[in-house]
């Protein structure tokens, strides 16, 4: 008898909550998933995730959360913070070229030319799938975090 293979992940978790806090079922979640991206998820492959069974391919998580309006950092457990946009709120937020930026911090926007470290960072930031790019913000997250607690703030 084959047995099934557990994963040890919150993915499964998240998304089971997401689809019932949507009031969708498996169907009607596969549904308007699948119209929305042009994709052909079955109801099985949803139960397999949401029982973590299986997991889902990276692309995967990225359309998912994109569906629900989360991050795939929220979506895959690395952090408890359902939007990206929430965890920055407070932080730089970098729109436009290397060469100026708009930073906008506590509500007020600032026009200033990018450092090199910054310039360097969104170069990285650019060449990462979306396995790399989950990972770098968890770990950011995880530095600004800890940022905090030794400032006090």
């Amino acid at each position: 008898m084959k047995q099934k293979r557990v994963i040890d992940n919150k993915f499964g978790q998240r998304l089971r909550e997401l689809r019932t806090e949507h009031c969708l079922t498996m169907e009607q979640f596969c549904e308007r998933f699948n119209r929305q991206f042009g994709t052909k998820i079955s109801k099985c492959t949803i139960s397999r995730y949401e029982n973590s069974v299986q997991e889902p391919m990276l692309n995967t998580v990225e359309l998912i959360a994109k569906f629900f309006n989360v991050s795939p950092v929220y979506l895959i457990g690395q952090t408890d913070v359902r939007n990206i946009a929430e965890n920055i709120q407070n932080s730089a937020v970098v729109q436009g070229n290397t060469a100026t930026t708009l930073i906008v911090r506590n509500g007020g926007i600032v026009k200033r030319e990018l450092n090199d470290n910054e310039v360097e960072l969104l170069r990285i930031l650019e060449i990462l799938d979306v396995k790399g790019r989950t990972a770098l913000m968890a770990y950011a997250f995880e530095l600004e975090e800890k940022q905090k607690q030794r400032t006090g703030n």
